[in-house]
């Protein structure tokens, strides 16, 4: 009776459990896959790391004209405006000097035909290159990089005092009325050049950096000279006027010059980088115009009584006067957002000649006593040419400006 209860009661307790499996919908084993599906097993929440907040930015940094990358300087536009201004140093050898050593002697010896016993100026000692300073301005306009106008002046100067070699020394061998003598002919004190250039060029690309093209320049040029004049002489016992010392102390002229022309050359560039470029103009130079002398020489005159006289006169020439030759600029440019400064180099090499040489030198002093200037026609200036060349090393900052479809930058 007692097995039979507990048969039961077992019974009873196994029921229960399957009907409270079956309602739960879970398997009693809680290891058991069912069990793991239904209730996955519970994982630690972890937060995110925080992110590091950023460095706040000055007003430079946000302001909206500078978050435009600087590659956009380095773009083709349809339209460039530039502005540059420079200054320079370099050489000169003056055509004013260089033509003064072969002119004096033989004129001197033509003089001989109207004037007999008049004294010869014979060249012992030329000039040295002189020093110059030099200032530079021009406008550019480009188009698409290919097409370019440019407007400039280069203006030359050099100021001498009586202390620099910028002069010809002279000697004048003894002659029948004249004891022999050395003197200073021509002292240049002031030399300015101006040249004034309006360009127009194109480039065509050849590479990917190399660009060549014609280049045409309508040039103007102005010269001006300030020189002076001198000479000294001393007469012989045998001369008509004994024992007389003729001199030139003082006075000056100035030598004007004015020629114009249209010079073709060529027109290189090189992109080297974005910020790098290379260019160089080579230009057949053949400028013509006028020239003009006009000034004045103080003479003394010293006799044998110790008396004395000062006599002014007056040196008056001109004519016509031609300029061939070539002129080469190199230059090496440099950028940095519309920014640009350039180095470069600026050679002129000229041969002037003069097709019309006429003037005089007036005055009361006899002319056989000093040494002057051609007489009526200048017959050597007319027959010889003379080298004239300058030689500057500048630099040149500057500014552009662009426009396209986009606006202007």
């Amino acid at each position: 009776m007692k097995t039979a209860s507990y048969i039961l009661i077992v019974s009873i307790v196994c029921l229960n459990m399957e009907i409270s499996s079956e309602t739960s919908g879970k398997h009693p084993d809680p290891n058991h896959p069912e069990t793991l599906k239904s209730n996955p097993p519970a994982t630690e929440h972890t937060s995110p790391a925080p992110h590091p907040s950023e460095p706040r930015k000055n007003f430079i940094e946000t302001h909206p004209d500078n978050q435009v990358s600087m590659m956009k300087f380095n773009n083709v536009y349809e339209h460039r405006l530039m502005f540059r201004t420079g200054w320079g140093i370099g050489k000169l050898s003056p055509a004013i000097l260089n033509e003064t050593g072969p002119a004096w002697m033989t004129n001197s010896f033509f003089r001989q035909t109207s004037e007999p016993g008049s004294p010869l100026a014979i060249p012992y000692k030329g000039t040295d290159d002189l020093n110059v300073n030099a200032q530079f301005w021009d406008i550019r306009y480009g188009y698409k990089n290919k097409y370019e106008i440019q407007l400039a002046q280069d203006t030359t100067l050099g100021v001498y005092s009586r202390d620099l070699p910028a002069s010809n020394n002279f000697f004048s061998p003894r002659s029948g009325n004249y004891w022999g003598s050395a003197f200073e002919g021509n002292r240049l004190l002031r030399f300015e050049g101006v040249s004034n250039h309006l360009r127009f060029s194109y480039t065509h690309p050849i590479t990917k950096i190399f660009m060549i093209g014609p280049s045409l320049n309508f040039h103007r040029y102005s010269e001006r000279n300030n020189i002076t004049y001198g000479s000294y002489s001393t007469s012989r016992p045998e001369a008509p006027v004994p024992n007389k010392t003729t001199w030139s102390i003082g006075g000056d002229a100035n030598a004007e010059y004015s020629m114009k022309g249209i010079l073709p050359g060529i027109f290189m560039k090189l992109k080297l980088r974005d910020w790098w470029e290379v260019r160089a103009r080579y230009e057949i130079l053949d400028r013509k115009g006028d020239f003009s002398v006009l000034g004045s020489q103080i003479i003394q005159e010293v006799f044998t009584d110790s008396s004395s006289n000062l006599t002014a006169v007056v040196p008056a020439y001109g004519g016509q006067v031609r300029d061939k030759g070539s002129i080469l600029n190199i230059e090496s440019s440099f950028r940095y957002c519309r920014f640009t400064l350039d180095f470069g180099v600026i050679r002129q090499d000229i041969k002037r000649t003069y097709p019309l040489y006429l003037g005089d030198t007036v005055g009361n002093v006899t002319r056989t006593d000093y040494s002057a200037r051609s007489i009526g026609i200048g017959v050597s200036e007319m027959s010889n040419a003379t080298k004239h060349q300058v030689t500057e090393f500048y630099i040149m900052p500057g500014v552009s400006f662009f426009y396209d479809s986009d606006g202007v930058y």
